[in-house]
């Protein structure tokens, strides 16, 4: 298997073995070293009727967190569970409601105890960002990722994987 296809299936299958990422549709475009690209697709339970804008804040920082997140695993050679130490976002404008929102993130240094990634959140052009974001994420060893959740993420274990 090529390396953007071992990215792309442990991008995947960490997505998928989160219920809450299953739950907001939250789908892999695009992964590959260093980066990935996600998309939050259109859906009506997400939308306002009240306050006019396309969804609430904490599905938009869920979508950056995940990119972000999901970035680091195609940074790292092997599954690491790095918890998120710090997450800033910048909202540029309000996301149109009829369009689905991507968000693409790049891990951008790594160090023995600590990651660091960027995204842009966009609509229909990277160009007209909606937000940008900057994330850590900490390292906290390798005896410190549950090996059951390594190998579900790596591969080892089939029924995430179906």
């Amino acid at each position: 298997m090529s390396e953007m296809n071992d990215y792309n299936a442990r991008c995947t299958r960490f997505l998928h073995a989160q219920p809450h990422m299953q739950k907001l549709g939250i789908r892999l475009i695009k992964a590959e070293k260093n980066a990935a690209t996600l998309v939050l697709p259109v859906q009506s339970q997400l939308i306002s009727k009240v306050l006019d804008t396309y969804l609430h804040g904490g599905v938009l920082t869920t979508l950056v967190d995940a990119a972000s997140s999901v970035s680091t695993l195609c940074a790292l050679e092997r599954f690491e569970l790095c918890p998120t130490l710090d997450l800033r976002i910048d909202h540029m404008r309000t996301p149109v409601q009829s369009q689905p929102l991507y968000v693409s993130a790049e891990c951008y240094r790594v160090t023995r105890s600590v990651l660091f990634t960027r995204a842009s959140v966009y609509q229909e052009s990277p160009s007209r960002p909606v937000a940008y974001a900057i994330a850590t994420f900490m390292r906290p060893g390798d005896g410190n990722t549950d090996s059951a959740f390594r190998a579900m993420i790596e591969g080892g274990n089939d029924a995430a994987t179906a």
